[in-house]
Parts: C-alpha cells; sequence; structure tokens
C-alpha cells in the first residue's frame, strides 16, 4: 500500500487553483451574460419596441430570454419544445429573480397559445 504525504504547500496551491477556476468560470459568465444582453438591447433598437409582451420562441437556456426584460415595461415569455431547455432556462431566470417578469414554459412548437394582436415581439 502505497500512502501520500500532502504538504501544507501543496493544500494552498489546491485552494489557489480553484479560486482561479472559480474566478475565470465568473468572467466567462459575464462575458455571456454581456453578449446576450448585447444581442437583446440591438433586438430592442433593431425593432423600437419599448415594451409589453415580447415572446421568445425556441428560448434554450434563457440566456437571452432573460435580457429581453430590459425594463419595467417588458413581459417576456420564453417557449421551448424541449422540457430540458425549459428547466435550464426557468433556473437561470430564477437565479436572476426575474421570475414573473420573465418566464417560460413547454410548447408544442405548432401554434402560438396567444389571441391574436396580443405579443408586441416575436423573437
Amino acid at each position: 500500500m502505497i500512502t501520500r504525504h500532502r504538504t501544507p504547500g501543496h493544500q494552498m496551491r489546491t485552494s489557489q487553483l480553484v479560486l482561479v477556476l472559480f474566478f475565470l468560470l465568473m468572467v466567462c459568465t459575464a462575458q455571456i451574460r454581456a453578449s446576450e444582453r448585447n444581442v437583446a438591447n440591438q433586438i430592442l433598437s433593431d425593432t423600437g419596441v419599448k415594451g409589453g409582451l415580447i415572446v421568445h420562441i425556441d428560448c434554450g437556456d434563457g440566456q437571452l430570454t432573460a435580457a429581453l426584460c430590459a425594463g419595467d415595461g417588458f413581459l417576456v415569455h420564453g417557449l421551448d419544445t424541449d422540457i430540458d431547455n425549459v428547466e435550464q432556462a426557468r433556473e437561470h431566470i430564477r437565479s436572476l429573480n426575474l421570475y414573473g417578469k420573465v418566464s417560460v414554459e413547454a410548447w408544442d412548437g405548432k401554434q402560438l397559445p396567444y389571441i391574436d394582436n396580443l405579443v408586441n415581439l416575436i423573437v
């Protein structure tokens, strides 16, 4: 049987590595969010939408869906046919404390669940 002895320096290096990896993850996450925010701002600018109901079809992980909520005058509803995407998007939206102004639900991909003239923008 081989016994390994760890030195205090080894533990410190491991802790430092964990901190560096955590920092890199946070930076990457911030860049992704900033990128989605830029895309959302460009969509809203190009379309001239200043509020109302925005529907995001095939919303995926919810990053862009959440970013489309540019203020109190917006209500964003994400739709996706993949239940795993719906759960992931809901988790992301909850992590931002946006659930309510932004929501996501499973969709059959056939017919939008809205009456005529309700939606201000479909993405």
